[in-house]
């Protein structure tokens, strides 16, 4: 449903996007996760054709985003993440207000506003002036707006800013039922790690205008060090000395009821540590990994990346390769 490469975006010598790919599926809910100032919006402005890249090309729902603008624009759908409502409406008076600039006329238009007032659980306050409103529900009308015309590809950039967390919930809930069936795709922009790792099938971590790397939570997590304890019931100077051979555990020593190391290869380095071990006549009675959150992954990430950049050390982690772009 979208198919960018090499995208970049210049405002004089400053260089917002630097050279961002990837690709978002059917049905799947895309994340570029970064602070702000990544280049997250104007990625999302360049796709939806309100900006023109300065080099690289996309596809959005089948069309050219330097051919096709306005057939790109019949088939998404934007939420800002100001949403900017005419608060001086009712919900009613301003959806009908869009779905006629949408050509939705008569009966068409009227059902039309009721059922994306319906979804989003709005219909009961439609002739509520919205300037009462919590942000929460400001929101929600807000997404009935993005959903008038049912566009098949959806932006949402920071789509949970600044609400409470029940209206946040609220708004996780709707994007992942707007995505069942695979009707629709939805790039969402955001900072907010917990949220991108419930909702996203995959990500992309952007940081000044730069992918830093691509792929699943899961994919992500597995490139980052993570502590590991093994359970053996004796140790002895033979059994570290062959665990500390193994590739890819590090800072190999002798903890309470077995070894600890670290790793950010576990599923390369954990099961040659358990052969190690029994090779020196240990009895293993358990592994166990530490849990790696996506906020380790991503402080990992960008710190390896800042320190490539200003030429002061390598990597500090092993990175997920970012497919089209290059290390």
């Amino acid at each position: 449903m979208i198919s960018a490469r090499g995208l970049v975006r210049e405002f004089g010598a400053f260089r917002a996007v630097d050279g961002f790919s990837f690709e978002v599926e059917p049905g799947e809910i895309y994340g570029l996760l970064g602070p702000n100032g990544a280049g997250k919006t104007t990625t999302t402005r360049i796709l939806s054709c309100l900006l023109r890249p300065t080099a690289g090309t996309a596809y959005v729902a089948g069309h050219s985003i330097l051919s096709d603008a306005h057939r790109i624009r019949e088939k998404i759908g934007i939420l800002t993440e100001v949403p900017g409502l005419y608060v001086r409406l009712t919900p009613q008076e301003y959806l009908e207000f869009f779905a006629e600039v949408h050509g939705l006329r008569g009966q068409a238009r009227n059902a039309r506003v009721e059922e994306v007032l319906r979804l989003v659980d709005m219909w009961d306050r439609r002739r509520v002036v919205m300037r009462a409103f919590s942000k929460g529900m400001q929101q929600r009308v807000a997404i009935a707006r993005t959903l008038l015309h049912e566009p098949v590809v959806l932006f949402f950039d920071e789509p949970t800013a600044a609400l409470d967390p029940e209206a946040a919930r609220n708004v996780r809930d709707h994007l992942l039922h707007l995505t069942q069936g695979r009707k629709r795709s939805v790039l969402l922009c955001t900072h907010n790690l917990p949220e991108a790792e419930g909702l996203c099938r995959r990500l992309s971590i952007v940081q000044s205008g730069r992918q830093v790397a691509e792929g699943t939570p899961t994919q992500l997590k597995a490139g980052v060090e993570r502590g590991v304890r093994l359970a053996v019931t004796t140790t002895s100077p033979a059994l570290l000395a062959a665990i500390e051979r193994v590739e890819g555990a590090l800072d190999v020593r002798s903890v309470e009821g077995g070894v600890a190391y670290r790793t950010s290869l576990p599923a390369k380095t954990n099961p040659e540590v358990v052969r190690a071990a029994v090779s020196q006549g240990a009895d293993v009675v358990a592994l166990r990994e530490d849990e790696v959150s996506l906020e380790e992954v991503y402080l990992s990430l960008v710190r390896g990346a800042a320190a490539r950049r200003n030429g002061t050390a390598e990597a500090a982690v092993r990175e997920p390769a970012v497919a089209g772009v290059p290390a």
